[in-house]
């Protein structure tokens, strides 16, 4: 299968900015249209996303949109998160099968696996339930999938769903209640190493495990994903990751001891750790993709260190 023209879903955020960056050089030859609220498409409207999709006819659809934060913006937005994420993942299946859009690729979320498990295999998805700390965001995200099933039954509509860890690296989000542990433990450290802060104060007790993967080698891993198409079949689920963990305790060290900061770290033990360990399994990956992620944790730390001071610590 060769894609010419792609349309991004959140191509402004995070992941998504990264993927567009990707895509739109030269030796990929694709026209790339990053669809967002700042183009002005709101994908919880239906009709206007439908409207842009048929307008743009792209032969694929990114989707990289949601309503996205850590454990603690999630207790905090429950609902917004829950509603928001379910609306948005309904529309945009709805709105690229009404477009007549046949292919549909999608990122979804480790926390849609069950909270019981350590390690993380297809086969396993659907073997219990999520972890309550990411329930109002992982639900909607399995639903997708559901609607992607659904369609297919039904039309001519090809969906594949990459499942990602945490993402990390240059402007992720940085603020307290938006981030995940590793963006916040860069802000604190760095911020404590600025100021020439004594203590950071670290939510739970360190001892959670979790895989971190550079969010331009994800991007880099989407275009492989395009090439290989035809080696996947309809709503299948493939474990994206470089099949390593890091508790966070660990992690913070490892950020301390790149920034140079001396200071002690202060675990606040009555706030939640989530799931204890995270860890995908990744052998599909490996054997239809034959890629692996290329970034080392310690450069990509590095890279996100310096593109925190960069633009928070400017001269």
């Amino acid at each position: 299968m060769k894609f010419k023209k792609i349309v991004v879903t959140g191509g402004f955020g995070f992941l998504g900015k990264n993927v567009v960056s990707v895509l739109k050089k030269e030796e990929h030859e694709y026209e790339v249209f990053p669809c967002s609220r700042k183009t002005g498409v709101d994908i919880r409207d239906l009709e206007k996303t439908t409207s842009y999709l048929k307008k743009i006819n792209p032969d694929i659809v990114i989707h990289c949109a949601a309503h996205v934060g850590g454990i603690a913006y999630n207790e905090l937005y429950p609902v917004e998160v829950f509603e928001d994420n379910t609306i948005i993942g309904m529309n945009i299946v709805k709105a690229s099968v009404s477009a007549g859009i046949r292919h549909f690729l999608d990122v979804m979320p480790n926390c849609t696996y069950p909270g019981a498990l350590n390690e993380y295999e297809e086969s396993l998805w659907w073997d219990g339930p999520m972890h309550e700390s990411v329930l109002t965001y992982g639900l909607p995200r399995k639903m997708l999938w559901g609607s992607c099933f659904a369609y297919g039954k039904k039309h001519d509509f090809k969906a594949l769903h990459l499942i990602l860890p945490n993402m990390y690296g240059p402007d992720d989000h940085f603020e307290p209640i938006r981030s995940h542990a590793l963006g916040a433990l860069i802000a604190k450290i760095v911020d404590a190493k600025m100021k020439n802060l004594p203590s950071v104060e670290i939510w739970g007790t360190g001892k959670p495990v979790r895989e971190w993967l550079y969010v331009k080698d994800t991007a880099d891993c989407i275009t492989k994903v395009l090439i290989n198409w035809d080696k996947f079949e309809h709503n299948e689920l493939v474990n994206i990751g470089i099949k390593a963990g890091i508790s966070v305790k660990d992690m913070a060290e490892l950020i301390k001891e790149i920034t140079g900061w001396k200071g002690k770290f202060i675990y606040l033990t009555d706030k939640p750790d989530g799931a204890m360990k995270k860890i995908l399994r990744a052998d599909k990956m490996k054997k239809k993709l034959n890629w692996e992620p290329p970034t080392s944790l310690r450069d990509g730390i590095a890279e996100t260190i310096k593109d925190y001071i960069s633009k928070h610590y400017k001269k």
